[in-house]
């Protein structure tokens, strides 16, 4: 802060706080309850618009112009860095805390945005989705967002890699990424990407191809997302294997059929995907994460027919 400013903010002293506490708790709150009349929001919606608001370059952009024709020009500098400092300082603390406190805070934002829309992508999808968790398939193939649409599963027909995605796509109620498309690069680019909006513990990925004409050694392993599913379950092995007849099955564990019993009927072939908690709450089985099911708890896998024969049977 150059001193002479630093001079001005000085002598604003109590008059400069109390400017910014009234633009704070009178003049934000009345323009917004004004504006918003009428147009059926919650009073804790509008509370929490009534707190936040970003003033910083609406100020500085006002007070450029009648700088310009004021003597006091230093003094309207200074107020508005001290509005621009304060608001953001105040924002940035009270935002989070205060929408979970007023409940206008997505609670359940642990959906899942898919990079990849192949058939098995938009059969896990769907199985997910049916379990009440949000969804969101995103692909540069059009034939596949096509037919994921044609199952009534949220669509974006865009590359995973583009500003787009990232900076203009509503991802409300969105918390974790699983990047499943048939290019290895692809998905360890968007699991780097997404880290930063996610987080490195909701950044996922397939398994890379492990033969050297795949190039395995160009992807360093701290860039890549956590492993979704198993070391050999990845993108070829998965469409091989939903191709031959396998179906992605929902099945609750109980004390009389829990998991040894689901091992026993569907044999080492399952793969088990995801595992539900009685709550709803999802967690994916990783190769750094293997799940243990309990009674009560329910799995999203991928079955071979043989066994899915077997499953209606037994009436699971």
């Amino acid at each position: 802060m150059p001193p002479a400013m630093l001079v001005v903010l000085t002598r604003l002293g109590i008059s400069g706080l109390a400017f910014l506490a009234a633009l704070l708790v009178v003049v934000r709150p009345a323009a917004v309850f004004l504006a918003t009349l009428g147009f059926g929001l919650r009073l804790n919606e509008r509370l929490f618009l009534a707190w936040i608001a970003p003033r910083g370059i609406v100020a500085a952009a006002v007070a450029s112009v009648f700088a310009l024709e004021t003597e006091h020009a230093d003094v309207l500098v200074t107020v508005t860095f001290l509005v621009i400092v304060g608001t953001v300082t105040v924002y940035g603390l009270t935002a989070a805390p205060l929408a979970r406190w007023l409940k206008v805070a997505d609670p359940h934002s642990h959906g899942i945005l898919f990079a990849g829309a192949a058939s098995f992508v938009q059969a896990i999808a769907d199985a997910v989705k049916q379990q009440g968790h949000q969804v969101l398939l995103v692909d540069t193939n059009y034939s596949n967002i096509a037919a994921a649409r044609m199952k009534g599963l949220p669509t974006c027909w865009a590359n995973i890699l583009s500003e787009y995605v990232r900076e203009e796509l509503d991802l409300v109620g969105i918390g974790r990424l699983m990047a499943m498309t048939p290019n290895d690069e692809v998905n360890a680019l968007a699991s780097q990407q997404f880290t930063e909006l996610f987080g490195r513990a909701e950044v996922y990925q397939l398994a890379v191809r492990t033969t050297e004409a795949d190039r395995q050694e160009t992807l360093s392993k701290d860039r890549l997302g956590r492993v979704l599913f198993g070391p050999e379950a990845g993108h070829g092995r998965l469409a091989q294997r939903l191709a031959a007849g396998a179906v992605v099955k929902t099945t609750t564990l109980t004390d009389e059929f829990d998991y040894p019993a689901f091992r026993e009927l569907y044999g080492e072939t399952a793969i088990v995907l995801f595992v539900i908690e009685e709550s709803g709450a999802l967690t994916a089985a990783t190769v750094d994460g293997p799940v243990a099911p309990r009674p009560g708890q329910t799995l999203i896998s991928l079955v071979d027919p043989i066994e899915q024969a077997a499953d209606d049977q037994a009436g699971t």
